[in-house]
């Protein structure tokens, strides 16, 4: 189970990618750190950081099974 109810939905996403829940925990933790910089307004940093990571890696994902399928019809 997730150390945070917010990252559920990005781990469900992330099934079948290489991503580890430390490893999306990182990504979100970068995330933040960089929103963060400079920002007047923190309230909703955590949930705009785990939004963008959650597009990369839904991204990444889709690549894959892509990728997947092409070579799945070549073989």
């Amino acid at each position: 189970m997730p150390r945070d109810k917010l990252l559920v939905p990005l781990l469900e996403i992330a099934q079948g990618t290489a991503l580890s829940e430390d490893d999306l925990a990182r990504m979100v933790g970068d995330e933040i750190s960089r929103l963060s910089a400079g920002a007047r307004v923190r309230d909703y940093i955590q949930v705009i950081a785990i939004k963008c990571v959650t597009d990369k890696v839904r991204q990444t994902a889709s690549h894959n099974r892509a990728n997947a399928n092409h070579h799945a019809r070549e073989g």
